[in-house]
């Protein structure tokens, strides 16, 4: 009897331990689970997040790199594909549309071949998936209300071949439209895939949309832009 005590009172240490060591890990991994959500619920929040001014621009996933084609007839070549500038409007130019500040910054024909794992996703906008080229509109905006505002940069867009294009056709999808805080802002690209290239497109006309207030009431009026394209080749 002894000889067996030692071994009990050992015996309900290490299970005591056990016990104690098992429910102290429980609590941390609840915890982790809590501070850190998912990949896929950061990957949503992220999508429906637009750039503001203040963030550092990151280019489209789907379109090469387009940032340092500034001369017609330039080409870059990347893992998303070629681009080639074929025509530029270098405008960083504002406009007032009531409280909202749109400032159009470059207004860009490219000729696009993306890389053949991208073409399914051109395949929803065009037929010419392959190879075609597209309207690339940089834009920022401010809210300079302390209220809530709904706003489109693009309703409407026409060339000068009489081609129209509306918000839906837009590829670039980076969340330019829609609500814009109070004192907000927001910045990126418009894409427009275009099939009448020829002959050369001289201009395109934009239409805003209307600014609405919260209760989505007409603010302001939309606006009518024409663009002109820098010729010097």
């Amino acid at each position: 009897m002894k000889v067996l005590t030692p071994i009990i009172l050992a015996l309900s240490l290490i299970l005591s331990g056990c016990k104690t060591a098992s429910t102290s890990v429980s609590p941390v991994k609840a915890t982790e689970k809590q501070d850190h959500p998912s990949e896929q619920d950061r990957t949503e929040k992220e999508k429906k997040r637009a750039k503001s001014l203040a963030d550092i621009y990151v280019p489209n996933p789907q379109v090469s790199d387009d940032t340092k084609l500034l001369n017609a007839g330039k080409t870059i070549n990347d893992s998303k594909g070629t681009v080639t500038l074929k025509e530029i409007a270098s405008l960083n130019k504002l406009y007032t549309i009531g409280p909202v500040e749109m400032k159009i910054k470059n207004v860009k024909l490219i000729h696009n071949t993306p890389t053949y794992s991208l073409m399914d996703y051109f395949h929803q906008f065009t037929e010419k998936y392959e190879e075609f080229d597209f309207i690339k509109i940089e834009i920022e905006l401010i809210n300079q209300s302390n209220k809530k505002v709904h706003f489109g940069p693009i309703a409407h867009l026409e060339t000068s071949n009489g081609e129209i294009k509306n918000f839906e056709d837009d590829f670039y999808i980076e969340y330019l439209g829609g609500e814009i805080e109070p004192n907000g802002s927001k910045q990126g690209a418009l894409g427009f895939i275009i099939e009448k290239s020829t002959p050369d497109v001289n201009w395109i006309d934009i239409e805003t949309s209307d600014v609405l207030d919260e209760n989505h009431k007409t603010l302001n009026k939309s606006q009518s832009i024409r663009i002109n394209f820098n010729k010097e080749k």
